[in-house]
């Protein structure tokens, strides 16, 4: 299947001109650094800066490469693949949401037979797919199908929107549909949505033009997973309470809150602030036991392969210590819904 990403050169390049900067740093997420050189000479030819490539890590719109940008001098930050999520704080941002487009019907084609024991249908993507939704009602529709697409707000401006921490847009109509179909890549979503709402998810994936069903069986296994870390996790005595110092990511509040609620049930507890979450750094805590991720909760839920130690998110860190129950946190929007609020 063809994709074209919409990189909104024009935009960019006014944008420059109008602020009158004279250096930027790029910001690509892993799956657009190949374009990395072509944009760096381009913006260079086309507008004069000099024009940096950030090699951190480019994890959302919450991930902002800030620290990098004020040692280089530069003053712009153009990052893309996400919408905006943090006001701008010292150095400008400008996010480029890279929309891609491909041909829906081929890819709805692909989906179609998993569809066709539900009646009505919830509609979800990512960013760069969202505005590729109403198309897809219009398809469902023709084919006989009741389309909803959840309207959008906060993290998640756009209808039918949904982050990795954010399934408010699939909430919002999960009561009205049978089951949902997600347009975009990769699992991780479509999963999260079938544990938030409690209906089986159809994953389309335009990048491998396959579509792939997701049934309460493999979310039941992937949370099953999570309460068996939760009871390891319980189980420890010294817990360290990992804190993101990214600027999207950090919650130090939460943590030193999270540090008196364990201690006070006999856990002895410290906070590691860290950049980037890896397991090498963590694993030469050797006094630790366990781990408790108050950064973006896919770090915990994803996996770190090499960690040593266990690791639950800051939601389940207060299902561990009785504070709420799972029912509670799957109305929370598990897994991710609250972790930025709790």
């Amino acid at each position: 299947m063809t994709i074209s990403y919409n990189f909104e050169m024009e935009r960019v390049i006014k944008e420059i001109a109008e602020r009158g900067v004279e250096r930027v740093l790029i910001q690509l997420p892993e799956g657009l650094r190949p374009k990395a050189l072509w944009l760096t000479r381009r913006l260079e030819a086309e507008t004069g800066v000099r024009a940096y490539i950030s090699g951190g890590t480019c994890y959302g719109g919450c991930d902002l490469p800030l620290h990098e940008a004020e040692s280089l001098g530069v003053d712009l930050i153009i990052h893309y693949g996400h919408n905006r999520m943090l006001p701008d704080a010292g150095i400008p941002v400008i996010y480029v949401e890279l929309r891609a487009d491909f041909d829906v019907e081929e890819l709805l084609n692909e989906a179609r037979p998993l569809l066709e024991n539900w009646g009505s249908i919830g509609l979800a993507s990512t960013v760069q797919h969202v505005h590729l939704l109403p198309r897809a009602a219009e398809i469902l529709r023709r084919w006989g199908f009741t389309p909803h697409i959840g309207r959008g707000a906060g993290w998640t401006p756009y209808d039918g929107q949904v982050l990795g921490c954010d399934y408010s847009t699939a909430l919002s109509i999960a009561e009205m549909v049978d089951g949902f179909l997600f347009i975009g890549g990769g699992r991780f979503h479509p999963l999260g949505m079938a544990l938030a709402t409690g209906r089986e998810v159809v994953a389309a994936d335009p990048y491998t033009g396959k579509a792939a069903r997701i049934g309460r069986g493999e979310a039941m296994r992937m949370l099953k997973r999570r309460i068996a870390i939760v009871e390891m996790v319980k189980k420890a005595r010294n817990i360290g309470i990992v804190v993101s110092v990214k600027p999207g990511q950090s919650r130090i509040g939460e943590a030193e809150k999270l540090r008196g609620e364990l201690e006070k049930r006999g856990y002895r507890a410290a906070i590691i602030t860290l950049d980037v979450v890896r397991a090498d750094i963590l694993n030469d805590f050797t006094e630790f036991e366990a781990f408790i991720d108050t950064a973006c909760p896919r770090i915990a839920l994803d996996g770190l392969p090499d960690l040593r130690r266990p690791m639950i998110t800051l939601q389940e860190a207060y299902i561990m210590m009785g504070v709420m129950d799972w029912g509670e946190m799957l109305r929370r929007s598990y897994p991710g819904g609250g972790w930025k609020r709790l």
